[in-house]
């Protein structure tokens, strides 16, 4: 789960995060007694202020664990938050985010449904069909479904993504591909500093579509120096696609070492890399 189409996570969650900012300080013990309570009190039995401040502690736990990469705990507590306050659009964007960082796309599609038939002018998060269209390698409907979508109407960090994953959608379909890397251009003036990397990957495959492995060997290296902001799945993608330029422009041996690297992971680009290494060997090996 290393597309840059993942980017997704951390737009639907910054404004939930933004809003609450830095969770509050307290005592580690307090807060955990606080917290056993909220799983076991029956939320309508309690006055409104004390299921307010209930909800605002099970919301600040569930950012936590989302943080944490914990995702299936941070759907249970954002469902636990909505039994507190039902129309807390925070916790109902948080749910939406996490199942699908948890890869649990039905029940994300699902619950973003339900979040906007209550939020419906949450334009960001009308951006997660697409993203879920692209995990599941439909890009013709990711590409609808983006269509779908005024970027005009968007924030900038959200107008960021929809330029990103349109030309990763575009790239993945190889058509359009001088408007690919024009939306990419737009996604990497547009990123902020922490998303920059997302944009870059993208451009790298953009032109690795378009046959420039140069080009595209110059965006990806320059993705992995980000690695502040790199996840483990994200430099898999990347190295992986920066094998596949350097076996475009004839260097072998440093295809060989990037695949190296990432072969003992465990997502689908470590298998990528795993399959393309034994086609690189087996020619030897005839």
């Amino acid at each position: 789960m290393g597309d840059p189409v993942l980017v997704v996570i951390s737009v639907v969650v910054a404004g939930t995060v933004a809003v609450y900012g830095p969770i509050a300080a307290g005592s580690w013990l307090m807060r955990r007694g606080q917290l056993r309570e909220a799983w076991r009190v029956e939320p309508n039995q309690l006055p409104p202020r004390r299921r307010m401040q209930m909800a605002r502690l099970l919301f600040q736990e569930a950012v936590r664990a989302h943080q944490a990469g914990d995702h299936n705990k941070a759907a249970d507590t954002c469902r636990r938050v909505l039994r507190f306050e039902s129309d807390d659009p925070q916790a109902s964007r948080l749910l939406v985010a996490s199942l699908f960082a948890g890869g649990r796309f039905d029940e994300a599609r699902q619950a973003l449904e339900r979040h906007l038939q209550a939020n419906p002018q949450d334009e960001a998060a009308k951006l997660v069909p697409a993203a879920i269209y692209c995990e599941r390698g439909d890009l013709v409907s990711a590409r609808e479904a983006l269509d779908a979508i005024d970027p005009a109407k968007l924030p900038t960090a959200d107008r960021a993504l929809w330029y990103n994953n349109y030309a990763f959608t575009l790239s993945g379909l190889k058509i359009d591909l001088d408007l690919a890397q024009e939306y990419g251009e737009k996604a990497l003036q547009l990123a902020s500093q922490a998303d920059r990397q997302f944009a870059l990957r993208t451009l790298g495959v953009v032109h690795l579509a378009r046959k420039e492995p140069a080009m595209a060997v110059e965006r990806l290296e320059t993705a992995l120096k980000e690695r502040q902001h790199l996840r483990p799945g994200d430099i898999e993608f990347t190295r992986y696609h920066l094998a596949r330029a350097y076996l475009d422009l004839g260097r072998d041996r440093e295809a060989r070492a990037q695949l190296n690297l990432i072969e003992g992971g465990r997502t689908v680009y470590a298998e990528k890399a795993r399959e393309l290494s034994r086609e690189l060997t087996a020619p030897a090996a005839a």
